[in-house]
């Protein structure tokens, strides 16, 4: 069955604070998504990856991500979903890496402080106080400062070009179909060189090696949790020929598409 889409309708910021969370089928979302767990187990699925729930860590769902939840048991968390655009200062966000990671393990004094500000949002987003949006806002912009020095020291060290973050938003406009860094330099108003240097500065490859990534990834997702055929996967993902599609799958993962979509649990 396709995963199916839930938009944010009406809203840019919600909070919410869960204290019994059953299955929930795989789906994915028009917003950014993040997971605190206060305690609890489980497992979460992210695409094509599952993770074992645990105290003090964290989830982060980029917006047309597929993520569910399997199994749970005495779970208390927070969830929060966002319009990072529309509360996140340009600096910070232009600075923030924690979406390019899917989970991250808090120490107990990092946890402390961050369930300390996702404690004042939640009350925030249920008062009536005047200049509501305004606390919203900067209580937002101190919890992705923290979120973003909590991640692992190699990864709170970096910091992503904005035209990275450009790149992963229009590609997923785009649905990933495999296009030229020239198409996308293009549409991003750079020169290819400009692109190709933002690129390997986050992941070490080339904007082309790092698009066919992303189709390759939009493929194994579409096979595992659509109902799409190869031939119609190869469409959507901009191949003219679906012979072509299968060898350039197969040459990745060793593995024809069909064969992959019948081989998956």
């Amino acid at each position: 069955m396709t995963a199916p889409i839930v938009n944010l309708l009406h809203e840019t910021f919600r909070i919410e604070k869960m204290t019994h969370l059953p299955a929930v089928p795989r789906h994915k979302h028009t917003c950014y998504e993040l997971f605190f767990i206060l305690q609890g187990e489980g497992n979460f699925y992210i695409d094509c990856e599952h993770y074992d729930v645990q105290k003090n860590s964290i989830f982060f769902v980029a917006p047309g991500r597929i993520h569910g939840w399997n199994y749970t048991n005495n779970i208390e968390a927070y969830l929060i979903k966002c319009d990072l655009t529309s509360y996140l200062d340009p600096y910070i966000l232009e600075h923030l890496s924690v979406f390019h990671f899917d989970t991250a393990l808090l120490s107990e004094q990092e946890a402390s402080m961050i369930t300390g500000v996702l404690d004042d949002l939640y009350k925030e987003f249920l008062s009536t106080y005047s200049l509501k949006d305004f606390a919203l806002t900067n209580l937002l912009n101190i919890l992705f400062v923290y979120l973003q020095r909590a991640l692992p020291a190699k990864a709170s060290a970096f910091t992503p070009d904005i035209l990275m973050t450009k790149l992963d938003d229009l590609m997923y406009q785009n649905n990933y179909q495999l296009s030229s860094g020239h198409y996308y330099a293009k549409k991003l108003k750079v020169s290819l060189k400009h692109l190709n240097t933002a690129v390997k500065k986050f992941t070490g490859i080339s904007c082309s090696e790092y698009i066919r990534s992303k189709t390759l990834y939009e493929a194994q997702r579409l096979l595992k949790y659509d109902t799409l055929t190869c031939n119609e996967i190869a469409d959507r993902l901009g191949f003219i020929d679906p012979c072509y599609f299968s060898r350039f799958f197969k040459r990745e993962f060793g593995i024809a598409p069909k064969f992959f979509r019948n081989d998956i649990a």
